[in-house]
């Protein structure tokens, strides 16, 4: 979808160098904080218009940050030098810095202990009690939510019952405790903790509570209320995963919960993360795993992932769709906040997603890489970040 329309319709102008005047079509509480997202980076519109497929995507792009990108080989590596027209050069102390990419988790955790590389995030479950016990293994606050998303259009999750009763199905407890570990927290509702209702100074979480349970034989009812006594007469269902050892641990512990509480037979789908993504954007799946972080710190950035024309689980709910607009309306926080508890009420109720776990940031690091910061939003600051009495002090990584 493409609309365009003039300049001065757009309510985006310079009204000198240093100031932007934004006008915006309602009011929005959260405006500032979402000028940090890093979607509203500013770019240089020259740069982008002559390279307009492909600026972002080599290592030619041009950016305002305390470094530079100078070479950039795809799943393999990126290299990064001390920008020197950074407006605050002085308080940046790595000249230069090197980012091995893989997605074996255990590759990087190999790549961290044998000094290929220093920080490192995800490392496998089955290894974080040891590297706990050796000192690297960390955890930062991250504001998101793992889960899977159903098909809301695709049988058998068409039917709100069986989205229930598989939800109802999965013991988080024991997910997060046996499998996840990492300081996660067992997830029974959309928003997770962390975001403070401004009016009651609660957390917005704690506040609205648990929204769905884990409830095996009213899973089993409700399943034969939905026409599948015992799960006979379902159609195939396949859980799909992009491919991770995480994920895929996950998977295999729900598909035998649904097996033991629901009596299904369930098949597991990996797929690598490009074709995955498309799976799910264009509805190709039944059930997928997925996890949404936050962009800005208000719950608004969860509740609006599921307005008709935002979401990949194909729903359509248009009391949901009223109270969340209703919320990006107005500034009064007291409407705004009430209004997305109802919302979150009705998507839980209707088990669009079957939220799993709230997100932390697992992470290990060799403790000579100092004063680097972790946003709750998921990136990582190495602005003030040095390296402090390493062999490897010469070339940091």
């Amino acid at each position: 979808f493409k609309q365009e329309v003039s300049a001065d319709q757009v309510g985006v102008k310079a009204l000198d160098d240093k100031t932007l005047y934004v006008k915006l079509k309602a009011p929005i509480t959260y405006f500032l904080n979402l000028t940090a997202f890093h979607a509203y980076y500013p770019v240089p519109h020259h740069v982008v218009e002559k390279d307009p497929e492909i600026w972002a995507a080599n290592d030619k792009i041009v950016s305002n940050g305390p470094f530079v990108l100078t070479h950039w080989i795809h799943s393999n590596q990126l290299q990064f030098v001390k920008n020197d027209k950074y407006w605050d050069k002085d308080k940046v102390k790595l000249e230069n810095m090197q980012w091995p990419i893989s997605e074996s988790q255990s590759t990087r955790v190999s790549m961290v202990e044998s000094g290929q590389a220093n920080i490192t995030v995800e490392p496998p479950i089955s290894e974080q009690e040891r590297l706990t016990k050796e000192g690297l293994f960390k955890m930062s606050p991250y504001l998101g939510s793992y889960y899977y998303s159903f098909n809301t259009q695709k049988a058998p999750f068409d039917n709100p019952l069986v989205r229930k009763a598989f939800s109802m199905a999965v013991d988080r407890e024991k997910l997060v405790n046996n499998v996840i570990k990492g300081g996660k927290e067992p997830a029974y509702a959309w928003v997770p903790p962390g975001l403070t209702n401004p009016v009651t100074k609660q957390d917005f979480r704690r506040e609205g509570g648990n929204l769905v349970e884990y409830n095996p034989q009213k899973a089993k009812e409700l399943l034969s209320e939905a026409g599948y006594p015992n799960g006979e007469g379902l159609p195939p269902i396949t859980i799909l995963y992009n491919t991770n050892e995480m994920h895929k641990a996950v998977a295999e512990v729900i598909q035998a919960m649904w097996k033991e509480n629901l009596n299904v037979n369930v098949e597991l789908l990996n797929q690598e993360s490009k074709v995955y993504l498309d799976a799910r954007n264009t509805g190709n799946f039944q059930v997928a795993r997925a996890s949404w972080i936050g962009d800005y710190a208000d719950p608004m950035t969860f509740m609006d992932v599921y307005l008709d024309e935002n979401n990949d689980g194909q729903y359509h709910n248009p009391l949901y769709n009223d109270l969340v607009r209703k919320a990006q309306n107005t500034n009064n926080q007291e409407i705004r906040m009430q209004a997305m508890h109802e919302a979150e009420k009705i998507l839980m109720d209707d088990a669009v997603v079957l939220p799993i776990y709230y997100t932390t940031q697992p992470y290990i690091a060799q403790p000579y890489v100092k004063n680097y910061r972790w946003s709750i939003l998921g990136t990582i600051d190495f602005k003030e970040a040095y390296i402090e009495n390493s062999p490897e002090k010469a070339s940091e990584k």
